[in-house]
């Protein structure tokens, strides 16, 4: 018996200890295009790396988030703030809510996890509109229950067909606002009519992770809907324009009654007192979050110019990327780009293959990009 062949009794051996579920799963396998930007130029040899996959802020953290997290550094002996009182006190503050409205967590992709631990039996459906953030469809399958991909209509999230696959055993429809990977956005309209039809006993969940970038005058806010029902969740992360992914730091906003019950299930001490203190020191720092929106503006639209003087169609986005069409194998496109020290996101992994997700980074990335991309 060779090794390979003893690997594989041990998983499956392993496969017969844990839930059945479990079974539909893989370990996420980082590809070049996840990896930290230290390993990407080893991986390629080249000095200088421009990551443009990972829908990061390319400027980095507010300076004040910076110190504030330095200051925190002599403390790490000790136990931080469970909760984080401080943190959703601030928070509250300005989002004119309640502080036990909200709930922290260890990112937002410990936020969708709890919920659908919280919320889901097996067989029950989850409602996900296709292509998105794939956390949704694995936490999902993680609990056995049955995740129900709706198509976008002309890369937007449509309302009709959503409500349309609605059924007795529909527990949970997840929404991201602005969607990954279109950066389109859901309007303020379309959301409220979602709202007044879906059943209040099926729990609606907003990630708007890239609300923040979004300028459109007519796109949703969660906030401005939680008062209508009592089925909403909206996710927040500080992983986009606050420039904090690696800190770890997220919440939710909801009304009482369901933030009690994720609260039951959140780990304590879930978030790290050097996450808290840069989460708030950039909470607060807003003359940096409004330059932060109007770089990625401005860098977004010479994006676009980019793109069209490379014969490149795109899709408008209110986000931190762009969804741009290549008219060729999208994988392909990603290789010769790696080659000049450019990472993109293929669109493969979104059933999208002649398609790149773009990350909208420095003007400078971006022109280096753009000539590459005069060759493809």
């Amino acid at each position: 018996m060779d090794n390979k062949e003893v690997v594989s009794l041990r998983e499956a051996h392993a496969l017969q200890l844990a839930r059945p579920a479990l079974a539909q799963l893989q370990p996420f396998e980082p590809d070049l295009a996840d990896l930290p930007i230290e390993k990407m130029e080893r991986e390629l040899g080249q000095e200088r790396v421009v990551k443009l996959s990972f829908n990061e802020n390319p400027y980095g953290p507010s300076p004040r988030a910076i110190e504030a997290m330095q200051r925190e550094l002599k403390h790490l002996n000790l136990y931080q703030d469970s909760k984080g009182d401080d943190l959703r006190r601030t928070i509250t503050a300005d989002l004119e809510i309640e502080p036990d409205q909200i709930i922290l967590t260890n990112g937002a992709d410990e936020l969708i996890l709890l919920t659908s631990l919280a919320f889901l039996e097996p067989d029950d459906e989850v409602i996900i509109p296709s292509p998105t953030f794939g956390q949704y469809r694995a936490s999902t399958l993680a609990m056995g229950a049955k995740p129900l991909p709706v198509p976008l209509a002309n890369f937007r999230v449509d309302i009709e067909s959503i409500l349309e696959a609605v059924s007795s055993r529909t527990k949970i429809v997840f929404l991201c606002n602005p969607n990954n990977p279109t950066g389109t956005i859901i309007t303020q309209s379309e959301l409220d009519f979602l709202i007044q039809k879906l059943p209040e006993n099926i729990l609606l969940v907003i990630d708007e992770a890239y609300i923040d970038f979004a300028t459109y005058p007519d796109c949703a806010f969660g906030l401005n809907t939680l008062p209508q029902r009592e089925n909403i969740l909206l996710i927040r992360t500080f992983s986009k324009i606050h420039g904090l992914a690696a800190a770890r730091v997220g919440f939710g906003i909801s009304h009482t009654p369901l933030i009690n019950i994720l609260e039951r299930i959140r780990p304590p001490f879930n978030v790290s007192s050097i996450g808290q203190a840069g989460a708030l020191a950039s909470w607060q720092d807003k003359v940096y979050i409004n330059k932060m929106r109007e770089l990625n503006t401005s860098n977004r639209e010479y994006l676009y110019t980019l793109l069209e003087a490379a014969d490149m169609s795109y899709v408008p986005s209110q986000a931190n990327f762009v969804l741009a069409d290549v008219k060729q194998d999208a994988v392909a496109v990603c290789r010769k780009l790696a080659e000049s020290g450019i990472i993109v996101r293929s669109g493969a992994g979104f059933g999208l293959p002649q398609h790149l997700r773009i990350t909208i980074g420095r003007k400078e990335d971006l022109a280096r990009l753009g000539e590459v991309l005069q060759d493809c």
